[in-house]
């Protein structure tokens, strides 16, 4: 089918919209996320969160898109989802939560840290009804083979659920892992993958003309009951840490993440007026590899004596990512009311050859961490970054390169200025991958130029003895993309978020857990873009303010019942990156929203076994919202719900 001009901007849209898709996943009913939260900037257990910040959104980036993940501290480029059935947690490390960490980059470090060695030989059975209908079922076992030397575990498991949209997901997954204590080092192996058998479309209400259409009912499905995707997903590699002498450690690891596509689809709604009237399209893809191998290989010098302690750091990253493209095609639906089902029989669609991008980066490390007893602590890093990025287009054979080779750094300090008073400091400069440019721009498909990021933050934590206040302030630079007079799609000055935030995160009485969390922003967009009316004054999806509060009450009553509550406020943000005339010259706007939710644990010994069970009521009072997740896009947000955990350990 031909596509025209106009098309090419909602298949870009939509592309873009079934990247950021993933996939629920699924937890132990006993597994606190409040417990094993040690601030408010955010940390995930299973299903469940806490805090301001997430692996999408901290300080108003994407540290995951960035390329900032860890896995036990070892650099991980992301491809797919990392199952929870691998790891323990997931934090958020910035500002004082990265002081510590070597190499840390602009807007912080996605954390995951994997299960440790079993020590005791069990298992788990878990049944979970999802929010939005539908079951997880799984198991897991745990076996130690030798004590303190080899163990294994792993599971299985089955979900068919769906989303508040309506659309549904069918998945199966697997993983495997080893624990392998050799001398002095531990070598753990592990292997977590599987497959969406169905994973309907995604519903887009594609914004660019500047009407906000109403959300759409809980649960009602507007896509086609054909546009159902299929894709794999995995994530294997191993770990070896360990020390070669008494002051030499060695920390290292290689993976290979994968998120193939063997059949994807995106229903596309572009909102024309006020009434929800638009043009309906259906962008299906072809199969497409998403792929990354990424390691790396850190050696440590470490001396410490009662008063001081100093860590030397020397070492080599890398990540081999290829990411295909295109070969798409869609069908126009013509004139729809958004909210109204339109539907038509499955056609024939027809693909091209995929584009093939690939993005090899690189980096020499050299590190100190200084640590001197009650006066404070010394962070410095400095990378020499080797970037090459190239796309060779199918329907053309053309190759397209880009190439980059700076010097990145980060600097932090921390003094403790009082027994419980500490304040710090701290510089980094990084540089990360920038895609493509969308099928909308006159350069479509171009390879971008790598975006480098600068961040300068300081705060002060104050330590109350069974809570801690953090309080700092941040400001993050990165080159701001857009389409120029011709609709080409360049840099057009930059994207600078400036802003305070706070964390305090308190344990009482050994009964009330608290974490509360918020930052005030100034999210600003400048340069030429600005200056001549392409774009607006403030990014795309990024509020001015952002709060939340988790707790737990412990109550002490039989079955160890626990109760929780969650209170998020998510300010008004814009939905658009342009101005619009019918609006004032001002950018589309999506209204404030303030959710409740509330739940119970209880953990109830059941003979030798223990029966956990954890229910959640999300978004008490069904507040709409929509959420945008890049100019122009929007997806409903989550609707009133309700979470059953059940968890049986042996």
């Amino acid at each position: 089918m031909a596509i025209t001009r106009s098309a090419r901007l909602v298949l870009a849209i939509a592309l873009g919209a079934v990247a950021i898709a993933s996939p629920a996943q699924a937890q132990n009913a006993k597994d606190d996320v409040l417990a094993e939260s040690d601030d408010a900037f955010g940390t995930t257990v299973g299903l469940e969160s806490t805090g301001i910040y997430t692996d999408r959104d901290t300080r108003g980036f994407s540290p995951l898109d960035a390329g900032n993940v860890r896995i036990d501290g070892i650099y991980f480029d992301q491809a797919s989802f990392l199952t929870n059935k691998l790891r323990q947690t997931t934090a958020i490390r910035v500002g004082f939560g990265a002081v510590e960490t070597p190499f840390v980059a602009p807007t912080g470090v996605v954390d995951h840290r994997l299960r440790s060695m079993p020590k005791e030989a069990g298992g788990t059975l878990t049944y979970t009804r999802y929010y939005y209908g539908g079951s997880f079922y799984e198991g897991e076992f745990r076996l130690p083979v030798k004590e303190d030397r080899i163990a294994i575990s792993g599971g299985y498991g089955y979900s068919k659920f769906g989303q508040s949209d309506g659309s549904q997901s069918e998945s199966w997954g697997i993983t495997l892992k080893a624990n392998i204590r050799i001398g002095r080092f531990e070598l753990a192996p592990f292997y977590g993958g599987g497959e969406f058998n169905r994973n309907d479309a995604k519903v887009v209400a594609l914004v660019s003309d500047g009407y906000l259409p109403e959300v759409t009912p809980r649960n009602k499905y507007l896509g086609q009951d054909w546009s159902r995707g299929a894709h794999d997903h995995g994530n294997y590699g191993a770990t070896l840490k360990g020390s070669i002498t008494d002051h030499l450690y060695f920390r290292g690891g290689l993976f290979h993440s994968l998120g193939n596509k063997k059949k994807s689809f995106s229903e596309i709604y572009r909102i024309e007026a006020a009434d929800g009237a638009s043009q309906h399209y259906v962008l299906a893809d072809p199969p497409q590899q998403v792929n990354s191998t990424s390691g790396e290989g850190l050696f440590v010098l470490h001396y410490r004596n009662e008063r001081m302690q100093h860590r030397f750091y020397a070492g080599y990253r890398a990540r081999d990512r290829l990411t295909e493209t295109d070969g798409s095609d869609f069908i126009n639906l013509g004139t729809a009311i958004f909210g109204q089902y339109d539907r038509i029989d499955k056609p024939e669609f027809e693909f091209t050859e995929v584009n093939r991008g690939k993005v090899r980066q690189s980096s020499w490390l050299l590190g100190y961490v200084g640590f001197l007893k009650d006066v404070g602590q010394i962070n410095l890093g400095l990378q020499k970054a080797r970037y090459r990025a190239s796309i060779a287009y199918g329907d053309s054979g053309v190759i397209d390169a880009e190439r980059d080779d700076p010097w990145l750094y980060n600097a932090a300090l921390r003094l403790n200025i009082a027994p419980r008073l500490i304040a710090y400091a701290a510089t980094q400069r990084g540089l990360e991958d920038s895609g493509l440019a969308p099928e909308s721009a006159i350069n479509r498909n171009e390879q971008l130029p790598a975006a480098r990021s600068t961040q300068y933050e300081g705060g002060l934590r104050y330590d109350f003895g069974k809570a801690q206040l953090v309080v700092a302030a941040f400001q993050i630079t990165k080159p701001n993309f857009g389409y120029d007079a011709e609709r080409r799609f360049v840099i057009l000055g930059d994207q600078r978020h400036r802003g305070v935030e706070f964390s305090l995160a308190g344990h009482f009485n050994e009964r009330i857990d608290l974490l509360v969390g918020g930052y005030v922003m100034d999210p600003s967009v400048t340069g030429p873009g600005r200056a001549a009316g392409l774009v607006g004054p403030r990014p795309t999806g990024v509020p001015k303010f952002y709060g939340r509060l988790d707790a737990s009450f412990h109550t002490g009553l039989p079955g160890a019942l626990s109760l929780t509550a969650s209170v998020e406020h998510l300010g008004a943000r814009p939905a658009t990156a342009t101005e619009f005339d019918h609006l004032g010259g001002k950018q589309l706007m999506l209204p404030s929203v303030t959710t409740l939710d509330l739940g119970t644990r209880n953990v109830v010994p059941v003979g030798k076994t223990t029966l956990g069970v954890r229910m959640l009521l999300r978004n008490l009072f069904d507040a709409k919202a929509w959420h945008a997740s890049s100019p122009d896009v929007l997806f409903t947000r989550h609707r009133r719900s309700v979470l059953i955990v059940a968890s049986l350990d042996f």
